[in-house]
C-alpha cells in the first residue's frame, strides 16, 4: 500500500511512543506524536488525522474519555487503543467508548501495522463506491449520503476554497470576504464558522475533516468537494 496517513500516537511514556513513530514513519506514515490529552488537542487543532493510536493511562485525562469525545467529533477517525489493561471488563468499556481497535501491551510495532493496513483495505473498498460530496451553491446545501443545509459564511467559505487555487486560501482573505475585522475577534469568528462548516461536511459522508488548518496561514479543503 503506497499512500501514506496522518497518525497521531499518544502516549506518555517517551520511549515507546518515539519507537512506535519510528516504526510506522519507516512504513511511509506521516506520524506525530503526543504525550497527553492536552498535546493531542493541540495536534487535532493543526493537523488532520486519518489514525489515533491512543494509551489508556495518560497523566491528565483517562483515554476512554478522550476516545468519548473523539468519536463524537470525528465519526470517520480510526483509533486504536494500546494499552496494558488487558482485562475483559476494559476491553468491552474500550470499544464502547469508541475504539475500532483494542491491542494489548506488550505489543509489536508490526501488530499495529497490520491493523492499520487491515483498515485501509476497508476504507479503499467502501471508497471506490462511495458518491462524491456535492455543493449547491444556490440552494446553499450539502449532498451526499444525506442533505445539509448551510449558512451565508459557510457557503461564502466552501465556495471560496473550492475555487481557490490548490484548495488553499489564506485566513486573511476569508475575513475580509465575510467581511469581519482582520483581528483577533475576527478570527475566532471564522474558526466558528470553519468548525460549523467541518461538521457538516462530516455529516453528508466526508470520511474525516474536510479542511485542514495551515499553521499561521489559512485552510486547504482536503476532500472532494463537487460543485453543481
Amino acid at each position: 500500500m503506497d499512500a501514506s496517513l496522518e497518525i497521531l500516537i499518544v502516549e506518555d511514556h517517551d520511549n515507546l511512543r518515539e519507537m512506535l513513530k519510528s516504526h510506522l514513519s519507516q512504513h511511509g506514515h506521516l506520524v506525530r506524536g503526543a504525550a497527553d490529552a492536552a498535546g493531542l488537542d493541540e495536534q487535532m487543532a493543526r493537523h488532520s488525522f486519518d489514525v489515533v493510536v491512543l494509551d489508556l493511562n495518560l497523566p491528565d485525562e483517562d483515554g476512554l474519555s478522550i476516545a468519548k469525545r473523539l468519536r463524537g467529533i470525528y465519526p470517520q477517525l480510526y483509533i486504536i487503543m494500546m494499552t496494558a489493561r488487558n482485562a475483559s471488563a476494559d476491553r468491552i468499556a474500550g470499544y464502547e467508548s469508541g475504539a475500532d481497535v483494542y491491542i494489548t501491551k506488550p505489543s509489536s510495532g508490526e501488530e499495529l501495522v497490520a491493523a492499520i493496513n487491515s483498515w485501509r483495505r476497508r476504507k479503499t473498498s467502501a471508497q471506490a463506491v462511495e458518491p462524491k460530496i456535492q455543493f449547491h451553491v444556490q440552494s446553499r446545501e450539502l449532498v451526499g449520503t444525506k442533505r445539509v443545509s448551510l449558512g451565508s459564511a459557510e457557503t461564502i467559505i466552501l465556495q471560496c476554497l473550492c475555487l481557490a487555487p490548490n484548495l488553499r486560501i489564506e485566513y486573511y482573505r476569508l475575513i475580509e470576504l465575510l467581511d469581519l475585522e482582520v483581528d483577533a475577534k475576527g478570527k475566532a469568528t471564522l474558526e466558528v464558522h470553519m468548525a460549523r462548516l467541518r461538521k457538516k461536511l462530516l455529516q453528508v459522508g466526508c470520511l474525516k475533516p474536510a479542511i485542514k488548518a495551515i499553521r499561521k496561514e489559512g485552510y486547504q479543503l482536503v476532500e472532494t468537494v463537487v460543485i453543481i
